[in-house]
């Protein structure tokens, strides 16, 4: 199961914490050049800050955040690890450890962490949010669902908690829940483009069309606004044209997705989608070849490109082809499911 836990933009994020004047340097100063895109300086000062032991837990969580945009995870754990040598029972410590093994998928690792974070520390919002994300990683949905319950509970003025409650409550086909939780999250941060992203699917799974329209025409724009590269919305918007059969005005959302993200999978495969509704048949097996690359389980992708195969005549390509998309459905790889994007990271 796939399922789309995206961070929020900049603005969005600091604008759910606070920075407190009489924070030593290293602090203040990390928050500032995460701000500022500066994420390298900002992973260097925040880790000072937090082995300062003067950490506010806002502030162990944008050390976090650097992690993930510069993909230094090895890194990250190599520092956090000598770190908990001479502090073991540091809460943020072992948060940030247990958030490292996780986009590591490293699950096993990060539950024993935050286990014993969670002993130290069982009113932290932040390890409720991070069990919760390990839960969906083990398809523990409704469990997920109390984990971020529990976040909520002890922040509840934090837009992201409830953006991530809403994205589970739309995976479980809960959509009235999803709406009720994504405006809480609008309610606080009232420009929030990946919230406006998922109501579009919401909306769109409600069968209210203008509405879907509406919510992901916002989050694109506002993407353009704040100067985020983030291909989902425009996946999702295109996905729902595909659906509609407007594959053409499809294409120029696609085609940026892909300048954004050219190893997206689910780019690759819509604009395979996008072309074959224009009977450019060519052109769309590269971009589902190029999927199946990306994602050698992309069931789907096997499947669009077995049906190309058959059209074509090539019968022992397409036997090949759907054997393959057969043996992944039937062991549970079936990926490409519409309106269900990206993983939860």
């Amino acid at each position: 199961m796939r399922i789309s836990i995206r961070s929020a933009a900049v603005s969005v994020l600091l604008s759910g914490f606070c920075v407190y004047a009489d924070d030593p340097a290293p602090c203040p100063a990390g928050l500032d050049q995460y701000s500022r895109g500066n994420y390298r300086i900002a992973q260097d000062l925040l880790s000072e800050c937090v082995e300062s032991r003067s950490a506010t837990s806002n502030h162990a969580v944008y050390l976090t955040l650097t992690y993930r945009s510069l993909k230094n995870y090895d890194a990250g754990l190599s520092r956090t690890a000598a770190a908990l040598e001479r502090f073991p029972e540091d809460v943020d410590l072992l948060y940030i450890a247990a958030w490292l093994h996780y986009r590591r998928n490293e699950t096993k690792q990060s539950m024993l962490l935050l286990s014993k974070a969670y002993r130290l520390a069982a009113k932290d919002w932040r390890i409720h949010q991070l069990f919760a994300l390990n839960y969906i990683s083990f398809d523990m949905l409704d469990t997920a669902k109390l984990s971020l319950l529990q976040a909520v509970a002890l922040n509840a003025g934090n837009a992201e908690l409830h953006y991530q409650l809403g994205r589970l409550y739309y995976t479980q086909n809960r959509f009235e829940d999803s709406l009720e939780s994504m405006n809480s999250a609008l309610a606080i941060v009232a420009e929030y483009p990946e919230v406006y992203d998922s109501l579009g699917l919401t909306y769109e799974a409600l069968g209210q069309d203008k509405r879907a329209t509406e919510c992901y025409t916002k989050a694109i724009d506002l993407d353009r606004r704040l100067g985020i590269r983030d291909e989902w919305p425009l996946i999702d918007y295109s996905t729902f044209l595909i659906r509609r059969e407007a594959h053409r005005e499809s294409l120029p959302l696609l085609s940026q997705a892909l300048k954004f993200n050219p190893a997206s999978t689910e780019a690759n495969y819509q604009m395979g989608r996008a072309l074959r509704g224009l009977g450019r048949n060519a052109e769309a097996e590269k971009y589902y070849e190029k999927a199946i690359q990306l994602d050698p389980s992309f069931s789907s992708a096997y499947y669009q490109l077995a049906t190309l195969m058959r059209e074509r005549g090539d019968r022992d390509r397409f036997r090949a082809l759907i054997s393959t998309f057969r043996h992944l459905v039937e062991n549970g790889r079936n990926s490409g499911k519409p309106g269900n994007p990206g993983p939860l990271k």
